[in-house]
């Protein structure tokens, strides 16, 4: 998930998604794309390092929150350093809307690391990346926008996709819809994190945000870990190592390069760009757990990036 600058208010809510930088070329350099290739490799590991934490049985949510709090710490320096007067300065308002943000980050990565129990890596990340197709259903009902005719096609597809996704796991449906559903709810989440970011962005800098956003994140998340009684050690050297390479390799890496990939190409193409990470993750899935997506998964999975394709491109 990436943070942009807030686009045009009188453009449609997908345009968090995809906004507009004018002054970007419009064919991206080798250098670029290299940079966005390494980025949805990176971003596509997270499901593969979450599926080895869990069968060293570390809870979901001890996962969601040492992703967060290493994250955190890793960048917290750099934002004392450079940013340390921006948040000190931070007005109530804001303050309020990194409190929203953290809170919907959290059920993110909560719901989402959860689903990987019960669903293939293929199914969830395709879930949980459909996110656009709820950005256009909030723009018209939260924000009395009025996204365009192209937009609406693609919802209904990927809304008919996931559908189709649904039935993937006919051996045992109540984890298959526990699964789906967990999925979903991190979708959904994001949508949430997408609409508090645009207002807070429009006053905060990358850094000046992200970093107390994940600070909250993280503090929402401990106390989730808490209530429900999940130990945070001891853990082997393995699953630490583990757990630095999740907040490292897809949490700081991937989202930093493509955050840089915007200075450099048109909006599209990041959103474009995105599309990739189901498709790496389900390679990724087969080669180190033999997991063969059903094809029910690969029938809806083409339709759900079809439908946030044409929801989300112009």
């Amino acid at each position: 998930m990436i943070l942009r600058r807030p686009a045009d208010p009188d453009s449609t809510l997908t345009s968090i998604v995809t906004e507009n930088h004018a002054k970007t070329p419009q064919h991206p350099t080798a250098r670029v794309m290299t940079a966005m290739g390494f980025a949805v490799f990176a971003l596509a590991f997270a499901s593969i390092f979450i599926t080895e934490l869990e069968r060293s049985e570390v809870p979901p949510m001890v996962i969601a929150f040492y992703r967060m709090a290493i994250a955190t710490a890793l960048m917290l320096p750099w934002a004392l350093a450079f940013k340390w007067k921006e948040i000190a300065s931070l007005a109530r308002r804001d303050l309020g809307l990194l409190a929203l943000g953290g809170l919907c980050l959290a059920v993110h990565f909560g719901a989402w690391i959860t689903s990987l129990k019960y669903v293939p890596i293929a199914t969830s990340i395709v879930l949980v990346n459909s996110h656009p197709l709820f950005v256009v259903i909030a723009s018209y009902f939260f924000l009395d926008e009025r996204p365009p005719r192209r937009s609406w096609i693609g919802t209904g597809i990927g809304l008919a996709g996931m559908a189709v996704m649904s039935h993937e796991a006919l051996g045992d449906v109540h984890l298959a819809i526990k699964g789906d559903s967990l999925a979903l709810l991190g979708a959904l989440a994001v949508v949430g994190y997408f609409i508090v970011g645009r207002k807070a962005r429009a006053r905060i800098s990358l850094l000046g945000y992200v970093t107390p956003l994940y600070a909250v994140c993280s503090l929402f998340l401990l106390i989730w870990v808490m209530m429900a009684g999940n130990p945070l050690a001891p853990y082997s050297a393995t699953v630490w190592s583990y757990l630095a390479a999740l907040a490292i390799v897809p949490t700081i890496i991937g989202h930093t390069l493509f955050n840089w990939a915007l200075k450099h190409v048109r909006p599209t193409v990041i959103s474009l760009a995105f599309l990739g990470e189901p498709v790496v993750a389900s390679l990724l899935a087969l080669i180190f757990f033999g997991q063969r997506p059903p094809l029910a998964t690969f029938l809806g999975g083409v339709l759900v990036l079809a439908g946030i394709y044409l929801a989300t491109s112009k």
